[in-house]
């Protein structure tokens, strides 16, 4: 019996492993047939090609909301701050590189935003004036962009009479 125990541990280990390594795709799993999202994305990382899936209940989600989340959304609800986002995504960028990529002619601006997005936990300073999203915020922030394009994207006629338009 517990030979058996260890070898279905081995064996559910090694698929976990499989999937953060990003051997292959990470599949939806249902949680107890309870109300959840789940999301899970790929991309490149340090040692290749890195997976993630998140899966949390509503209730998780609906008691998580209140001020720090809405700190977070505030410090990206500029389209300026969502550029630095996009730029950062792909790995730290150095500040004077960022203002380039950026088209900011002043640093000051610039370091406002920085300042809002780094008090949210949205980004971090790995090095004096250098500025990087962390490996584990990539895929979140990722799905919070998608989620915009998803509601942004809605069809009209899918909207309540009652829903402004």
């Amino acid at each position: 019996m517990m030979g058996e125990d260890l070898a279905r541990l081995v064996a559910e280990l090694a698929q976990r492993v499989e999937r953060l390594e990003g051997k292959r795709p990470v599949p939806a799993v249902a949680v107890d047939d309870e109300p959840h999202v789940t999301y899970s994305g790929s991309g490149p990382g340090d040692n290749g090609t890195v997976a993630w899936q998140i899966i949390r209940g509503w209730p998780d989600i609906l008691d998580g909301t209140g001020e720090r989340s809405a700190a977070l959304f505030s410090a990206l609800a500029s389209p300026l701050r969502l550029r630095i986002v996009a730029e950062l995504i792909g790995g730290e960028v150095a500040t004077a590189e960022l203002a380039r990529r950026l088209d900011q002619p002043s640093t000051g601006q610039l370091f406002h935003h920085l300042k809002e997005l780094l008090a949210a936990g949205v980004i971090y300073q790995p090095v004096r004036a250098t500025y990087a999203i962390r490996s584990e915020n990539v895929v979140p922030l990722l799905a919070m962009l998608c989620a915009a394009i998803d509601i942004r994207e809605s069809p009209q006629e899918a909207r309540h009479d009652s829903e402004p338009p």
